[in-house]
């Protein structure tokens, strides 16, 4: 079997089976995500976006055609391009960010096999990727021992996109080419592609979804100069999206524009090596990667050095906040891949037919975000291992990972590293040493008050303290540089000790940092080095709390963690919260050193189920609706127990009402646009007594995908082919209803013989009506094996316009100056000519009078000839008659660099080497012919 391994593609610029059923995040898990959003104002906010989205889009669209503008554009270095928008007139694409890991970021010490010995794996989790298509799903890195199929589609695209191949790959590939192993090679993904993102990931969010992947934008070359660094709309947009789902955390693609300096005509500061990030990248809530050359790591895991990478963009934003926020390694990340789309994109022919085994290197902040991405997932996961099943909101995991991040660069954050290189093997160890070593607490803070926190150094590491909040949606702005803060709840973090204060991180200027009041980041982190003692941590606020209170993160490290004597006492301050009809979470003071047995029974039974917990708290679960129970807790230590506390009891709620019913069948289904490859599927909408979700589309027995609306695009399908197709629709609750009626449909035949001839070249290319700024240009019509449907005209190499004629008026032009022009023609099929001969015009200017027009065909005239050609030393003349004739050299910017009167041999030894204009003109002759001085 033929492997197809690319090995050194570097980009240059600016996603269920036969072995057994892979288990994500359980409803369990999911609900309790959802437990704490407004569901009903993520579904508004979600089809606000998606009109809005729709909105621009056939607007853009509209324009386009009227502009002759590309809706998607593929590039020869691989980038790929769709137009998202049109701004102040002008076009705006989203663009992908590779410009062709696991051990940079340290995330194989979380595997099986590593350093401590968690086996994370990204076992029942589940990450979301967004980019410029979907990935294949049949592709061999996503079956294995995590199990098969674990790719899906999350909206109803069909385009397979290699860079959302890869970007899903370095997530959860399997390992199955073992250097293309991914950092969750268990964890399942959903790719969609980036055409409504932000309405697609509110429904998603609704749903359960923590971690996201987005490695593409803005290129720096497609926006106006007041995007780079600014809080824009679609900045604001994801902040709001975040807000409102606190559990979830965006991961973007910082940027590959780090060695264009000049597309920015404003940089903040006037510092053109910087302030190049734009779109969603200059969010407050989102965690935005740059990327770093793969870094010299020790087998422990301790960062030796590190190098950006000179593609990655550079922040900061244009309030001065510490943008990107982290690096990862996307240098060189070698992964699945999708080779049909990677030949289109790059006019290459790697692919063999063969899609399932195919794989490149590639290079970008593209690669590095899923490299973060799926470190962070891992975090998640040993966290919730760790708390009885709980997952850590956004902003803790945001904190932890820039609270552990390796300092790089400049000393402090900065805007190329940001915080520094992920850490995942910092981070995983935080976790495990919580509530011992460190410290992570989830808390709010009321408007008008602080919290204080004592702790005591370990006297050995550095003592460090941060903040990190998710800010409500700022105001978005539509000018450059503007350094107003947008954070809207400004905390405040310090440490102090004997009257000593020490103060958080801030940037004071683009390429500087210090410490002080930060005002501007939603994370913030004190630094104490060569700590020893008692400290106070504060946390506090400026002015007045937009919503009346601010949920954050604190995280503490560097905590002394001496043996603590356990005595078994009994435990005190025994309650019951967070009810449901199936679960309750018990919750006592702690036993310092103790475990714990909780005991529970039915009210009125004298059975009691013993569970251990090992914190002051245990969840509850499998209990009936509508039922009181008794509770019990007591403490454990390893020579001895503490009696029961007293019974304490609650009451479960009632069941929810189940819904069991299932939509009506979808009707009417046909299909429309039948080709030899492709249809599309519509149909009328089903019903159901509380919302359709979805609906499955089968080829047969077989399901292709799952669509959100009333169609769907059917693709690699073989022409002359019948097909059978159907409908079925689906609700929230898993309600699947009977199918539509069936469809048979038969694809188109093979096409006529494509048209691959191209027209004639246009002939006798000539000018008239010659003024200083005017002139027209006239040829002989070409021919066609079909027709000629239009003429492209250059000048130059730049063409300057279309038509149907064989003429073409040209203005713009400045008076005295020399100007080349062709023309090509084209047919219905895309076909072009060659081209056709070049004329040189020179337009009118002070001494046309005496020489004329200057109009030169690029042919050879039969009455005058100048030899050798090209020349050296002398210019030889032939031509019938020398009386009265005068001559001129011009050079190819029409300026006149040598004249006289005509001899038979002219002196051109002193000329420069390259392309030269002889002028001959006499009373009855004018002739032009193109020379080389050699």
């Amino acid at each position: 079997m033929k492997k197809n391994y690319l090995r050194a593609f570097v980009l240059s610029s600016v996603l269920l089976g036969t072995s057994y059923q892979v288990q994500s995040q359980n409803k369990r898990e999911v609900e309790s995500i959802r437990k704490n959003y407004d569901l009903g104002k993520l579904q508004k906010i979600e089809k606000a976006y998606q009109k809005k989205a729709l909105s621009k889009k056939q607007r853009a669209f509209k324009i386009a055609k009227q502009k002759g503008w590309d809706t998607t554009i593929y590039k020869k270095d691989g980038t790929f391009m769709e137009l998202q928008e049109v701004v102040n007139g002008q076009p705006i694409y989203y663009t992908t960010f590779n410009v062709d890991a696991a051990k940079s970021t340290r995330t194989n010490h979380l595997h099986n096999g590593g350093s401590l010995g968690l086996n994370l794996l990204g076992q029942g989790m589940k990450a979301y990727v967004w980019d410029g298509g979907v990935p294949n799903k049949d592709h061999q890195e996503y079956d294995g021992a995590g199990g098969n199929n674990r790719v899906s589609v999350g909206d109803s695209s069909s385009t397979l996109n290699f860079h959302a191949e890869h970007v899903t790959a370095t997530i959860v590939a399997s390992g199955k080419v073992a250097k293309a192993k991914g950092m969750a090679p268990h964890a399942t993904a959903i790719g969609n592609d980036w055409n409504n993102d932000k309405a697609e990931a509110l429904k998603e969010v609704a749903k359960g979804m923590l971690v996201s992947n987005h490695s593409y934008g803005y290129g720096a070359r497609q926006i106006p100069d007041y995007y780079f660094g600014a809080y824009i709309t679609v900045a604001r947009e994801w902040d709001e999206v975040m807000f409102n789902a606190p559990n979830y955390l965006m991961v973007v693609a910082a940027g590959n524009d780090g060695e264009d300096d000049s597309s920015n005509a404003k940089p903040l500061d006037g510092k053109s090596a910087y302030d190049k990030l734009s779109g969603h990248s200059t969010a407050k809530n989102n965690l935005v990667v740059a990327n770093a050359q793969d870094a010299n790591v020790d087998t422990s895991g301790k960062l030796i050095s590190v190098s950006i990478h000179s593609s990655s963009s550079e922040g900061p934003t244009d309030d001065l906040r510490i943008k990107p926020d982290i690096t990862g390694n996307g240098s060189g990340v070698y992964s699945a891949t999708h080779f049909p789309s990677y030949d289109k994109a790059t006019g290459q022919n790697k692919s063999d037919g063969k899609i399932t085994d195919d794989y490149v290197d590639m290079t970008g902040t593209s690669m590095s975000a899923p490299n973060v991405t799926g470190s962070l997932l891992l975090l998640q996961q040993h966290y919730k291992n760790k708390n009885n099943g709980s997952f850590m909101k956004a902003a803790t995991l945001k904190g932890l990972a820039l609270h552990t991040a390796d300092d790089a660069g400049s000393k402090g954050p900065d805007a190329i590293f940001g915080w520094g290189l992920l850490n995942a093997k910092a981070a995983a160890e935080v976790i495990t040493k919580r509530g011992k070593e460190t410290q992570i607490k989830e808390l709010t803070l009321a408007s008008g008050k602080t919290y204080t926190l004592t702790v005591e150094s370990d006297g050995k590491s550095p003592l460090l303290a941060s903040i990190s909040w998710t800010d409500r949606p700022g105001t978005a702005t539509e000018k450059a540089n503007q350094s107003t803060a947008v954070l809207v709840n400004d905390l405040d973090l310090k440490i102090t000790k004997n009257g000593t204060t020490y103060s958080p991180w801030r940037l004071t200027g683009v390429t500087t940092n210090g410490k002080g009041d930060n005002k501007v980041d939603p994370y913030e982190r004190v630094d104490v080095v060569n700590a020893s003692g008692t400290y106070t941590i504060t946390v506090s606020h400026k002015g007045t709390l937009t919503g009346n209170s601010q949920n954050y993160s604190l995280i503490v490290t560097g905590l002394k963690g001496a043996p603590i004597v356990c005595n078994a006492t009994v435990p005190t301050n025994v309650v019951a919260n967070n009810i449901t009809n199936t679960e309750a979470k018990i919750e006592w003071s702690a036993v310092a050193g103790a475990k714990y047995n909780v005991g529970y029974r039915k009210s009125g039974t004298t059975n009691w189920t013993t569970k251990e917990a090992t914190t002051n708290n245990y969840k509850i679960v499998g209990l009936t609706a509508e039922t009181k129970y008794d509770v019990q807790v007591r403490s454990k230590c390893a020579t001895k127990n503490s009696a029961y506390s007293s019974v304490i009891n609650f009451t479960t709620k009632a069941a929810p009402v189940k819904d069991t019913q299932a939509p009506t069948a979808p009707a009417s289904l046909k299909a429309t646009n039948i080709e030899q490859t492709t249809l599309t599927l519509n149909w009328t909408a089903s019903t159901d007594n509380v919302a359709v979700t979805g609906y499955d589309v089968y080829q047969g027995t077989t399901k292709l995908g799952i669509a959100t609306n009333t169609s769907y695009n059917v693709t690699s399908l073989t022409a002359n082919t019948a097909y059978q197709f159907s409908v079925k629709a689906k609700d929230a609750a898993g309600n699947v209803s009977d199918s539509s009626n069936k469809l048979s449909v038969t694809t188109k035949k093979d096409a006529a013989e494509k048209d691959t001839q191209a027209p004639t070249a246009p002939s006798n290319l000539a000018s008239a009506k010659v003024e200083k700024t005017t002139l027209t240009l006239n040829w002989t019509a070409s021919t066609d094996n079909v027709a000629v449907t239009s003429y492209d005209v250059y000048q130059g190499t730049n063409k300057i316009g279309t038509t149907i004629a064989t003429t073409y008026n040209v203005s713009g032009l400045t008076a005295d100056t020399f100007y080349e022009f062709s023309v090509k023609a084209k047919d219905a099929a895309g076909n072009i000519s060659d081209s056709s001969n070049e004329i040189f015009e020179f337009t009118k200017g002070d001494w046309g009078d005496d020489w004329g027009e200057f109009s030169i065909n690029s042919g050879t005239s039969s009455d005058i000839t100048v030899f050798p050609n090209p020349a050296t030393n002398f210019l030889n003349i032939k031509i019938p008659s020398l009386l009265n004739a005068k001559y001129r050299v011009l050079n190819v910017t029409g300026i006149v660099v040598k004249s006289g009167q005509a001899t038979k041999s002219i002196n051109i030894s002193k000329l420069p080497k390259g392309i030269y204009f002889f002028e001959f003109k006499n009373k009855k002759e004018h002739h032009i012919i193109k020379f080389i001085k050699e």
